[in-house]
């Protein structure tokens, strides 16, 4: 995934606006893993949001990313002398000894791996009852708005179609059954978390896995968007199209942005008053997928 390697991603952005594992993440896995709280690694750790939270129950965590970008900002934001960063891609660790890691966990990265090389990487370096975690979530869901959620779901598959990397977006839209371990010679216990939001009403999803809800605004939704590996790819195609922050006439967020905000009476109303779109509170629901397999 070369986005995130790319010198004008905006790290400190992404940072900020991206949702983090919530406690009942955190509480599946271990209750799940049920096993020694010895040495814990973090792939595709990002700006190190999950490998830091995992700090917190193992003596020794690793965050492993390909961005030296990304690996810089988990590194300000950690103070853990027991946690540390490489840079690396998951398929490969070598200086992962074998048989000498309690957890893997993967958090909203996986869908970017080679199952069939990190799987077998996992078996190597994966200690016997051991546990692979991948976790990813996605869809948004802008409950109790119709039709704004119907131009955030056009927006994200039919607008920024062709600027998804693949084939991580088509992995994610099967559910990430292609990243499902499939060496049952030396995995057990292979379990699927699933919860898909009903756009209808808060917590009436489907699904017996992980609820993702973010209580946020407007302006939170875009300070999201625009953490997106396929805007920051649709920016580098249009570099001359600036967005209204940056002093131009507005890019394909701001165009999305205000189609939302006119696709609802009362926002509508509360703009056409003076009010300020950005502050309008809105709850968001995602879909939520965490798979687990332990290590014979």
């Amino acid at each position: 995934m070369t986005t995130f390697s790319h010198e004008q991603f905006d790290y400190k952005s992404y940072a900020q606006h991206r949702p983090a594992p919530t406690k009942s993440v955190f509480d599946a896995i271990l209750t799940y893993h049920d096993g020694p709280l010895d040495k814990c690694i973090d792939l595709g750790c990002g700006h190190g949001v999950a490998a830091r939270g995992l700090a917190e129950h193992f003596k020794s965590v690793t965050g492993i990313d390909p961005s030296e970008g990304m690996l810089r900002e988990a590194r300000a934001r950690t103070s853990a002398s027991h946690l540390e960063y490489r840079r690396s891609k998951a398929e490969t660790l070598p200086f992962i000894p074998d048989q000498s890691i309690s957890l893997v966990i993967a958090c909203q990265a996986a869908h970017w791996f080679d199952a069939e090389h990190v799987w077998k990487e996992m078996t190597r370096v994966v200690q016997s009852k051991g546990t692979v975690a991948f976790w990813n979530w996605g869809r948004y869901y802008l409950i109790g708005h119709h039709g704004a959620d119907e131009i955030l779901r056009r927006f994200t598959e039919e607008d920024l179609g062709s600027y998804w990397s693949q084939p991580g977006r088509s992995i994610w839209n099967e559910r990430m059954r292609p990243m499902e371990c499939r060496d049952l010679g030396n995995w057990e216990d292979l379990t699927r978390l699933q919860y898909e939001p009903c756009l209808d009403a808060l917590a009436s999803g489907i699904g017996g896995g992980i609820r993702m809800h973010m209580p946020l605004t407007l302006g939170g939704l875009e300070g999201l968007v625009r953490t997106w590996s396929p805007v920051h790819e649709w920016r580098k195609a249009h570099p001359d199209v600036l967005s209204v922050k940056e002093g131009g006439a507005g890019d394909i967020v701001d165009s999305v942005m205000q189609e939302i905000v006119e696709a609802d009476e009362d926002w509508r109303n509360f703009t056409a008053f003076g009010g300020n779109w950005r502050e309008i509170k809105i709850d968001l629901e995602m879909r939520s997928i965490l798979l687990m397999a332990r290590r014979k």
